[in-house]
């Protein structure tokens, strides 16, 4: 059984996966293993300490049943070229990646949207912080998609994030629903 995977990073917005890690974790018995750029202690959004249970750099892309890649204020600006090359294998490896709020940002600005059905915040939202994007013609205005193994949601949609997301994590480690 493959792990599930959470980038976990200062300011990450930690709301947005608190129902999907639970359910995956707490529900369903489905190791959650948090990744850090490094290894040193963030500080979430909600101002909660988090220390990585590794850092990205240790990373085997074949251990990985699913990455999740939370909302935060860090994806309007930075671009983290080594997080690139990991989501990149990913997708060549048909490893699943879920992406939520500003998250969907990055994926728009590593190129991952070329082709598959997505959505964000607004078409709007990814045409501002990535103006490298340009699959606007595969985009959905709606809470979330799943798509080629991309699964997105727009930021005030973490129930349907959870959804599809969940139902992924079953097929992935075939787990069966709990209900």
């Amino acid at each position: 059984m493959k792990d599930i995977y959470v980038l976990v990073f200062d300011g990450l917005a930690d709301w947005e996966i608190g129902l999907i890690t639970f359910e995956l974790s707490a529900r369903n018995g489905i190791k959650v293993t948090t990744v850090g750029f490094t290894g040193e202690p963030i500080e979430t959004g909600g101002s909660l300490r988090v220390l990585p249970d590794m850092a990205l750099p240790e990373l085997d892309p074949d251990d990985v049943g699913l990455l999740i890649l939370p909302g935060g204020g860090m994806w309007h600006d930075a671009f983290p070229q080594d997080l690139a090359r990991v989501v990149v294998q990913l997708q060549e490896k048909d490893v699943p990646i879920a992406a939520i709020c500003g998250a969907t940002v990055f994926l728009a600005k590593a190129g991952l949207f070329k082709g598959v059905q997505h959505t964000s915040n607004a078409l709007e939202y990814l045409q501002q912080f990535a103006p490298e994007y340009d699959a606007q013609d595969s985009y959905h205005d709606t809470y979330a998609v799943s798509d080629q193994g991309i699964i997105t949601a727009g930021g005030l949609a973490s129930v349907e994030f959870l959804s599809i997301t969940h139902k992924l994590g079953w097929l992935i480690n075939k787990v069966p629903s709990s209900g």
